[in-house]
Protein backbone atom coordinates (compact mmCIF):
# COMPACT_ATOMS: atom_id res chain seq x y z
CA UNK A 1 0.00 0.00 0.00
CA UNK A 2 1.39 3.43 -1.04
CA UNK A 3 2.06 5.91 1.46
CA UNK A 4 1.51 9.86 0.57
CA UNK A 5 3.34 11.91 3.46
CA UNK A 6 2.06 14.32 5.22
CA UNK A 7 2.72 17.32 7.42
CA UNK A 8 3.84 16.60 10.89
CA UNK A 9 1.20 18.19 13.37
CA UNK A 10 3.75 20.77 14.62
CA UNK A 11 4.22 21.94 11.35
CA UNK A 12 0.62 22.75 10.17
CA UNK A 13 -0.98 26.16 11.12
CA UNK A 14 -3.27 25.09 14.12
CA UNK A 15 -5.80 27.67 15.79
CA UNK A 16 -5.50 27.68 19.96
CA UNK A 17 -8.39 25.86 20.05
CA UNK A 18 -7.04 22.77 17.35
CA UNK A 19 -3.66 22.61 19.53
CA UNK A 20 -5.64 22.80 22.95
CA UNK A 21 -7.88 19.47 21.38
CA UNK A 22 -4.75 18.08 20.01
CA UNK A 23 -3.20 18.61 23.46
CA UNK A 24 -6.02 16.98 25.49
CA UNK A 25 -5.83 13.28 26.57
CA UNK A 26 -7.50 10.89 24.41
CA UNK A 27 -9.86 8.13 26.36
CA UNK A 28 -11.68 5.08 24.05
CA UNK A 29 -14.59 3.28 26.01
CA UNK A 30 -13.83 0.27 24.55
CA UNK A 31 -16.01 -3.09 24.55
CA UNK A 32 -15.11 -6.53 23.29
CA UNK A 33 -17.20 -8.81 21.89
CA UNK A 34 -16.55 -12.56 22.25
CA UNK A 35 -18.06 -14.56 19.61
CA UNK A 36 -19.74 -18.15 20.58
CA UNK A 37 -16.57 -19.98 18.45
CA UNK A 38 -14.45 -19.04 21.29
CA UNK A 39 -16.50 -20.46 23.54
CA UNK A 40 -16.20 -23.42 22.19
CA UNK A 41 -12.43 -23.11 21.52
CA UNK A 42 -11.94 -22.43 25.06
CA UNK A 43 -14.22 -25.32 25.95
CA UNK A 44 -16.54 -22.97 27.95
CA UNK A 45 -14.16 -21.70 30.59
CA UNK A 46 -15.61 -18.19 30.84
CA UNK A 47 -12.50 -17.35 33.28
CA UNK A 48 -9.94 -17.73 30.98
CA UNK A 49 -11.68 -16.32 28.18
CA UNK A 50 -12.21 -13.29 30.34
CA UNK A 51 -8.37 -13.09 32.11
CA UNK A 52 -7.73 -13.44 28.26
CA UNK A 53 -9.06 -10.09 27.60
CA UNK A 54 -8.46 -8.52 30.44
CA UNK A 55 -4.63 -9.03 29.93
CA UNK A 56 -4.79 -8.19 26.10
CA UNK A 57 -6.79 -4.61 26.64
CA UNK A 58 -3.97 -4.03 29.60
CA UNK A 59 -1.57 -4.54 26.82
CA UNK A 60 -3.06 -2.54 24.14
CA UNK A 61 -3.92 0.11 26.36
CA UNK A 62 0.19 0.54 27.59
CA UNK A 63 1.06 0.32 23.58
CA UNK A 64 -1.61 3.26 23.20
CA UNK A 65 -0.14 5.76 26.38
CA UNK A 66 2.20 7.44 23.69
CA UNK A 67 -0.23 8.34 21.90
CA UNK A 68 -1.92 9.63 25.00
CA UNK A 69 -4.87 7.72 24.81
CA UNK A 70 -6.14 5.39 27.45
CA UNK A 71 -8.06 2.35 25.99
CA UNK A 72 -10.86 1.25 28.82
CA UNK A 73 -12.54 -1.51 28.71
CA UNK A 74 -16.11 -0.84 29.47
CA UNK A 75 -17.69 -3.90 28.28
CA UNK A 76 -17.24 -7.63 27.72
CA UNK A 77 -19.96 -9.68 25.85
CA UNK A 78 -19.93 -13.08 25.12
CA UNK A 79 -22.41 -14.79 22.79
CA UNK A 80 -22.48 -17.89 25.03
CA UNK A 81 -25.96 -19.66 23.00
CA UNK A 82 -25.27 -18.69 19.40
CA UNK A 83 -23.83 -16.04 17.71
CA UNK A 84 -25.34 -12.90 17.13
CA UNK A 85 -24.58 -12.57 13.48
CA UNK A 86 -23.44 -14.86 10.68
CA UNK A 87 -19.73 -15.17 11.33
CA UNK A 88 -18.39 -16.13 8.43
CA UNK A 89 -14.33 -16.40 7.05
CA UNK A 90 -14.95 -13.21 4.62
CA UNK A 91 -13.55 -10.62 6.60
CA UNK A 92 -15.27 -7.68 5.01
CA UNK A 93 -18.73 -9.29 5.36
CA UNK A 94 -18.58 -10.36 8.96
CA UNK A 95 -17.41 -6.78 9.94
CA UNK A 96 -20.13 -5.53 7.92
CA UNK A 97 -22.60 -7.51 10.12
CA UNK A 98 -21.06 -6.56 13.32
CA UNK A 99 -21.03 -3.10 12.52
CA UNK A 100 -25.41 -3.57 11.45
CA UNK A 101 -25.80 -5.42 15.04
CA UNK A 102 -23.73 -2.96 17.08
CA UNK A 103 -25.52 0.18 16.00
CA UNK A 104 -29.39 -1.78 16.63
CA UNK A 105 -28.58 -3.85 19.56
CA UNK A 106 -25.04 -2.67 21.52
CA UNK A 107 -25.21 1.09 21.15
CA UNK A 108 -28.73 0.60 22.65
CA UNK A 109 -27.47 -0.96 25.75
CA UNK A 110 -24.00 0.23 26.55
CA UNK A 111 -22.73 3.30 25.53
CA UNK A 112 -19.15 2.90 24.05
CA UNK A 113 -16.71 4.65 21.69
CA UNK A 114 -15.69 1.75 19.59
CA UNK A 115 -16.12 -2.27 19.69
CA UNK A 116 -14.26 -4.83 18.48
CA UNK A 117 -15.66 -8.63 17.75
CA UNK A 118 -13.43 -11.58 18.65
CA UNK A 119 -13.64 -15.20 16.73
CA UNK A 120 -12.62 -17.83 16.61
CA UNK A 121 -13.16 -18.46 12.56
CA UNK A 122 -10.54 -18.99 10.22
CA UNK A 123 -10.42 -15.26 7.87
CA UNK A 124 -9.89 -15.96 4.60
CA UNK A 125 -6.11 -15.89 3.24
CA UNK A 126 -3.54 -13.75 5.74
CA UNK A 127 -6.15 -11.68 7.10
CA UNK A 128 -6.58 -11.56 11.06
CA UNK A 129 -8.20 -8.59 11.51
CA UNK A 130 -9.89 -5.74 9.90
CA UNK A 131 -11.79 -2.20 10.80
CA UNK A 132 -13.21 0.82 9.33
CA UNK A 133 -11.04 3.60 8.76
CA UNK A 134 -10.82 7.22 10.07
CA UNK A 135 -14.40 5.73 12.03
CA UNK A 136 -13.49 6.81 15.97
CA UNK A 137 -16.79 8.04 17.29
CA UNK A 138 -19.47 6.85 14.41
CA UNK A 139 -22.09 5.33 14.82
CA UNK A 140 -22.01 3.00 12.12
CA UNK A 141 -18.45 2.72 11.18
CA UNK A 142 -16.55 2.85 14.58
CA UNK A 143 -15.73 -1.40 14.90
CA UNK A 144 -13.07 -3.74 14.06
CA UNK A 145 -13.06 -8.03 14.20
CA UNK A 146 -10.46 -9.32 15.42
CA UNK A 147 -9.44 -13.80 14.48
CA UNK A 148 -8.19 -14.98 17.41
CA UNK A 149 -4.76 -16.69 15.95
CA UNK A 150 -2.69 -16.65 18.20
CA UNK A 151 -1.76 -17.92 21.73
CA UNK A 152 0.77 -15.35 22.74
CA UNK A 153 -0.99 -12.08 24.19
CA UNK A 154 1.60 -9.63 22.45
CA UNK A 155 0.67 -10.29 19.08
CA UNK A 156 -3.03 -10.43 19.62
CA UNK A 157 -2.75 -7.16 21.54
CA UNK A 158 -0.99 -5.91 18.29
CA UNK A 159 -3.65 -7.11 16.13
CA UNK A 160 -6.44 -5.41 18.36
CA UNK A 161 -3.74 -1.92 18.30
CA UNK A 162 -3.39 -2.24 14.65
CA UNK A 163 -7.34 -1.89 14.04
CA UNK A 164 -7.68 0.24 16.81
CA UNK A 165 -5.51 2.76 14.72
CA UNK A 166 -7.44 2.32 11.73
CA UNK A 167 -10.42 3.50 13.24
CA UNK A 168 -8.03 6.09 14.73
CA UNK A 169 -6.82 7.64 10.61
CA UNK A 170 -3.75 4.92 10.68
CA UNK A 171 -2.67 3.57 7.48
CA UNK A 172 -0.03 1.04 6.68
CA UNK A 173 3.19 2.14 7.54
CA UNK A 174 5.14 2.50 4.28
CA UNK A 175 9.05 2.33 3.35
CA UNK A 176 9.71 5.49 4.39
CA UNK A 177 8.50 5.16 7.39
CA UNK A 178 11.04 4.98 10.44
CA UNK A 179 10.40 1.94 11.55
CA UNK A 180 10.47 -1.89 10.62
CA UNK A 181 7.38 -4.14 11.95
CA UNK A 182 5.58 -1.13 13.82
CA UNK A 183 2.10 -1.65 14.96
CA UNK A 184 0.72 -0.56 11.49
CA UNK A 185 2.82 -2.56 9.38
CA UNK A 186 0.87 -4.43 6.44
CA UNK A 187 2.00 -7.71 7.66
CA UNK A 188 2.12 -8.98 11.39
CA UNK A 189 5.97 -9.72 12.96
CA UNK A 190 6.82 -13.17 15.09
CA UNK A 191 8.07 -10.58 16.96
CA UNK A 192 6.59 -7.05 16.29
CA UNK A 193 7.25 -3.89 17.99
CA UNK A 194 4.69 -2.30 20.42
CA UNK A 195 5.69 1.09 19.00
CA UNK A 196 3.64 3.16 16.60
CA UNK A 197 5.96 5.07 14.00
CA UNK A 198 6.33 8.50 13.07
CA UNK A 199 3.65 7.87 9.85
CA UNK A 200 1.22 6.37 12.39
CA UNK A 201 1.44 9.66 14.90
CA UNK A 202 1.42 11.91 11.98
CA UNK A 203 -1.58 9.94 10.34
CA UNK A 204 -3.58 10.19 13.45
CA UNK A 205 -2.71 13.63 14.82
CA UNK A 206 -4.21 14.49 11.18
CA UNK A 207 -7.13 12.72 11.54
CA UNK A 208 -7.92 14.35 14.69
CA UNK A 209 -7.40 17.53 13.24
CA UNK A 210 -9.76 17.43 10.40
CA UNK A 211 -12.52 15.09 12.18
CA UNK A 212 -12.28 16.16 15.93
CA UNK A 213 -14.23 13.25 17.26
CA UNK A 214 -15.57 14.41 20.22
CA UNK A 215 -16.60 10.80 22.10
CA UNK A 216 -13.19 10.52 23.04
CA UNK A 217 -12.88 13.41 24.95
CA UNK A 218 -15.03 12.56 28.07
CA UNK A 219 -13.21 10.32 30.73
CA UNK A 220 -15.24 7.33 31.74
CA UNK A 221 -16.05 6.64 35.31
CA UNK A 222 -14.12 4.35 37.86
CA UNK A 223 -17.49 2.04 37.56
CA UNK A 224 -17.99 2.18 34.45
CA UNK A 225 -14.42 0.56 33.69
CA UNK A 226 -14.34 -3.66 34.12
CA UNK A 227 -11.16 -4.82 33.09
CA UNK A 228 -8.59 -4.76 36.48
CA UNK A 229 -4.62 -4.24 35.98
CA UNK A 230 -3.26 -7.13 35.37
CA UNK A 231 0.31 -8.03 37.05
CA UNK A 232 3.40 -7.42 34.24
CA UNK A 233 1.26 -5.01 32.03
Amino acid sequence: ESYEPIKKAFQLNLTPKQQRYLDAKKYVEFIVVVDHGMVTKYKGDLKKIKTRMYELVNIMNEICIPLNIRVALTGLVIWLDRDKINVTSAANVTLDSFRNWRERDLLKRKRHDCAQLFTATDLDGDTVGLAYTRSMCQLRRSAGIIQDHSTINLLMAVTMAHELGHNLGMRHDGDQCNCTGCIMSAVLSHQPSKLFSNCSKDDYQTFLIKYRPQCILNEPLRTDIISPPVCGN
